[in-house]
């Protein structure tokens, strides 16, 4: 499951928190492995602005992996469910996390075209804040969430955004939009359960 103390919400509601993280922590991993062989994506005006941000993201790497699935988890139950009766059971179980999961893929896949530039340590921090602070989510299940100083966080890609230029700034602003489209399509996502084919096996 790749996630010792994974923390399984059952309200729909709630099911979309966890597709954000599972979002989230795959994004932040990618992120990091990047950091580790080529160096940053984007760095910020001074050196202590980037450790600050790397050290907030990197904790918070670090409680998403310890209760939140990884994409890989999910999409190796997708690929091999029909193989076997328990992981099909177990799919079933994850539909919902696997279509509010999917949604978010989707959006971002057409945001940002293969090959674009982005700052995904900024689109982390965007969604965090205004799915947490903004939405007034509650964290209640995450508490880790709410020791992080989003807008903090945000201020200082403001203050160094005042630096460059236009079509820098610009791909800071893309991120700002990024994010807020990928809550908006996430809140109207929807997952019905399908009774029908229970239904039918009844009338027999």
């Amino acid at each position: 499951m790749t996630c010792p103390n994974r923390i399984k919400p059952k309200l729909l509601r709630d099911i979309k928190t966890e597709a954000l993280l599972v979002f989230i922590r795959t994004t932040l991993e990618q992120y990091f492995h990047q950091i580790d062989n080529n160096g940053y994506y984007f760095k910020l005006g001074n050196e202590e602005d980037n450790t600050i941000v790397y050290s907030a993201l990197k904790e918070l790497l670090g409680e998403l992996q310890d209760t939140v699935i990884n994409s890989t988890y999910l999409r190796s139950l997708i690929e091999n469910a029909n193989k076997n009766a328990t992981l099909k059971i177990l799919a079933k179980k994850e539909e919902p996390l696997m279509v509010y999961y999917d949604t978010l893929i989707k959006t971002i896949e057409t945001l940002l075209p293969n090959g674009s530039f982005w700052i995904p340590e900024l689109v982390v921090i965007c969604l965090l804040s205004e799915w947490i602070i903004e939405e007034e989510k509650t964290a209640y299940f995450y508490p880790y969430l709410k020791k992080i100083d989003y807008l903090s966080l945000i201020n200082r890609y403001d203050n160094t955004k005042k630096d460059l230029e236009n079509d820098k700034k610009e791909i800071i602003m893309n991120m700002y939009k990024i994010s807020s489209k990928l809550i908006e399509k996430l809140k109207k996502a929807e997952y019905k359960i399908n009774t029908t084919r229970k239904k039918s096996k009844r009338r027999k």
